[in-house]
C-alpha cells in the first residue's frame, strides 16, 4: 500500500504521526467578554420569561449588543455568535 492509497482511505501514513486537534487559547480580555456575554445571555432568558420590566430589558439588550461589539473588537466574534445562538 503506498502513501496515496493510505491518504485516500483516511489513514495516516506510517512515517507520519497523527495530528492532534488544535485547541484555541484566549487572552484575558477575550475570556472576560465571552464570560460577560454568557452571563448576559442567561439574564436574557429571564427577560424572555417576563421577569424583567421594560427598562431592564432595554438596558440588557443594549449591554448584549455592546458586548458583541467588544467581542468582535478582541477577535472572538464567531465564539460570541455561537454563545448567543446556543443561549436562544
Amino acid at each position: 500500500m503506498n502513501q496515496r492509497d493510505t491518504e485516500e482511505r483516511g489513514q495516516t501514513p506510517a512515517n507520519e504521526e497523527p495530528t492532534q486537534p488544535q485547541v484555541k487559547t484566549y487572552d484575558r480580555w477575550q475570556l472576560f467578554y465571552l464570560d460577560r456575554l454568557h452571563r448576559l445571555a442567561g439574564l436574557n432568558k429571564d427577560a424572555d420569561a417576563g421577569l424583567l420590566d421594560e427598562d431592564e430589558v432595554r438596558m440588557l439588550r443594549r449591554a448584549i449588543f455592546q458586548t458583541l461589539l467588544d467581542c468582535e473588537y478582541v477577535g472572538v466574534s464567531e465564539e460570541a455568535k455561537m454563545k448567543i445562538t446556543v443561549a436562544d
